[in-house]
């Protein structure tokens, strides 16, 4: 999962940088990508994401080769969201940005599943959750074979059959009504957002971000990637704000859509 230098010799990365190079003295403060998790070390320890569980053992999160393998078995709710959960929800970053769902926003992600099992099929072992400012998203439930999404009424809706055992970089992106999870440049699932009604927390705290397993009829073992959110798809990322990126999140973000930063460069050339 680490990025390989490799991947800097491709013509098109190449050719980003050298345009990301002209554009250093820029001296833009446009900071709608955020580094949330950059595969090192564990994803609780940096200044985004905090790690909570619900309980005390059934659970572990070991630092790997480019991410964290975060496992749990069927009596556990464990993962990595923005909120810390006590003593009441409240953002663990105060810098989290608003998302807009006019201006429209992403999270892009690595995963790999190891291993999962569920005892029901409105249940998956690993999930993300992606709400709007307001509370207004998707949450979608990844199983070994397929990735589909939850229900208002927490069950089985649109599905896609995919090989999740294989590493893959996903983005979720929402806009307006709509959300999209794509696979590099290939659309894997689409549809309408969701309302969830209940419990009232997680799903109406607004500017939520989760990603792990939240169900006690699950389990799961997954190699977690790094995380990013772009805050506005409106726009897409200035050049210099890719330059605050660490080198291994930028070599992974270019890696995985080199074409993102072209467009960056070409809008501010025009």
């Amino acid at each position: 999962m680490t990025p390989k230098s490799t991947a800097s010799k491709s013509p098109l990365i190449q050719f980003a940088l050298l345009l990301l190079g002209l554009f250093i003295s820029s001296g833009s403060t446009h900071a709608d990508l955020i580094t949330l998790y950059d595969g090192n070390a564990l994803p609780g320890d940096q200044p985004w994401l905090v790690f909570a569980a619900d309980t005390l053992s059934g659970w572990s999160q070991t630092p790997a080769a480019g991410g964290t393998q975060l496992t749990t078995n069927n009596a556990t709710r464990a993962g990595y969201s923005n909120y810390l959960p006590l003593p009441i929800p409240s953002l663990k970053n105060n810098q989290f940005p608003t998302l807009n769902r006019s201006n429209g926003f992403a999270l892009t992600f690595s995963s790999k599943i190891l291993s999962e099992s569920h005892q029901s099929t409105n249940r998956a072992g690993y999930s993300v959750i992606l709400l709007g400012h307001d509370a207004k998203g998707i949450e979608l439930g990844f199983w070994s074979n397929e990735i589909w999404a939850q229900n208002s009424d927490f069950t089985h809706a649109e599905s896609i059959s995919i090989d999740t055992t294989v590493e893959r970089n996903y983005q979720l992106q929402i806009i307006d009504e709509q959300y999209k999870l794509l696979d590099g440049q290939n659309t894997l699932l689409s549809g309408t957002l969701r309302n969830y009604p209940t419990p009232a927390i997680p799903y109406s705290l607004p500017n939520y971000v989760f990603l792990g397993d939240n169900t006690t009829s699950a389990a799961a073992s997954v190699l977690q990637g790094p995380i990013f959110l772009q805050s506005n798809l409106s726009s897409v990322p200035e050049p210099s704000t890719l330059l605050l990126l660490s080198p291994t999140a930028l070599a992974w973000y270019l890696r995985r859509s080199p074409y993102a930063l072209l467009r960056s460069i070409t809008k501010r050339i025009t």
